[in-house]
């Protein structure tokens, strides 16, 4: 039996997180697949007013998400998972939150997803560097709450991550629907992040060795989740609650 896709759905409170999953459930999704939404207990009112599904099976819970721990359960014969951050958290903490709890979830990942809240994102210098690590998790970034960026700062923006070769894919939302949800959903991996990957084996035709990677699958060779002394992280990142 097929093990159910998992999407992690990073970006903070307010980007229309739970509109944004709804569409991608009721378009991207096969017919008689079944998709279930987890979302942290202080989401449970925007999940509830937001997350609504006409045409596929979709059920929501909430998750559990204390001393870094993650915890949510999921159903036998669910197919597709969305579990959305908070919002507010450090996205750093997530991700290693959920990358601890992935291998034992009975799930597979299908892509990490960051909903950027563009008008943050791009006019707030100071909360960036918050966005940057999502960014930098994510195989699709989309583009939502973009009502005061103007076209050439969007282009500046996008110019950035291009020059830096950012694998990842971008996509426009408008009105919390997306152009292509099929192709967000898709699984090939398109993050700059290896914390995912499985090591790769390398050979060496002239002296017959053979030696594995050392960064793939390890989070502390991460750079947004390595540690500095004091247990503190490398890169600290700003409180987002403070730009909310």
């Amino acid at each position: 039996m097929a093990k159910p896709i998992v999407y992690l759905v990073l970006g903070c409170r307010g980007s229309d997180q739970f509109r944004v999953v709804a569409d991608l459930v009721e378009f991207g999704s096969l017919e008689g697949e079944k998709s279930v939404l987890f979302h942290s207990s202080q989401d449970a009112e925007a999940a509830s007013s937001d997350f609504l599904v006409k045409h596929r099976e979709a059920a929501s819970a909430p998750y559990v998400y204390e001393n870094g721990q993650l915890g949510c359960t999921v159903e036998e014969g669910t197919d597709l998972v969305f579990l959305v951050a908070d919002g507010v958290t450090d996205p750093a903490d997530f991700v290693e939150a959920f990358h601890a709890w992935l291998p034992e979830s009975g799930c597979e990942l299908g892509r990490v997803i960051t909903v950027l809240h563009s008008e943050l994102a791009i006019g707030n210098k100071e909360a960036f560097p918050w966005f940057e690590c999502c960014i930098h998790f994510s195989d699709v970034v989309l583009l939502a709450r973009r009502e005061t960026v103007g076209n050439k700062e969007m282009k500046v923006f996008l110019d950035h991550y291009e020059e830096e070769c950012f694998p990842c894919l971008w996509e426009y939302v408008k009105k919390g629907r997306v152009g292509n949800p099929s192709l967000v959903l898709d699984t090939q991996p398109r993050r700059i992040s290896r914390i995912f990957d499985k090591p790769e084996i390398f050979e060496d035709d002239d002296e017959e060795d053979e030696w594995e990677e050392d960064i793939a699958g390890d989070v502390s060779k991460d750079p947004f989740l390595k540690t500095a002394s004091g247990g503190k992280r490398a890169r600290e990142l700003p409180d987002i609650a403070d730009f909310l």
